[in-house]
């Protein structure tokens, strides 16, 4: 059965390891035959929430103009939500951390999203699989 994923791809860096890891996924997943939407956070600029409560109030996800109103509208009917990130001092980049902890929008707004499965590709300089567990705990 063929799926709608959004890639949502966290690093700074457009060319970076974990753009490398995105594509290989864009890539095996479109030979699948599932279609793709990516979303690259290198390139937009999103605000931190702050938990104003505004969320949906002026007909977009987030009051603010910032590019998380387009992540928003570009989530609607995705099946599932693949994140692609460098780890950062243990977590995920501002950039990106900025869109996850806006997604309390959707909570505020009582949207419900159609996302069924998610998955978190990640990759980090380290010496111990241990330093990634929280990101795995946020990714939760």
């Amino acid at each position: 059965m063929s799926k709608k994923i959004m890639v949502l791809t966290g690093s700074p860096r457009e060319d970076g390891n974990s753009a490398t890891l995105a594509e290989a996924f864009i890539n095996g997943a479109k030979d699948k035959g599932h279609s793709i939407v990516k979303f690259n956070v290198s390139d937009k600029k999103t605000l931190g929430c702050i938990a104003c409560n505004s969320c949906y109030s002026k007909d977009k996800a987030c009051p603010f103009d910032d590019s998380f109103s387009e992540f928003a509208n570009l989530l609607e009917g995705v099946d599932a939500l693949v994140i692609s990130t460098p780890m950062y001092w243990f977590s995920f980049p501002a950039q990106l951390k900025s869109i996850i902890d806006k997604f309390y929008a959707f909570e505020v707004a009582e949207k419900k999203l159609t996302i069924t499965e998610s998955m978190l590709l990640t990759c980090g300089e380290l010496s111990s699989e241990d330093v990634f567990s929280g990101m795995i705990e946020s990714h939760k």
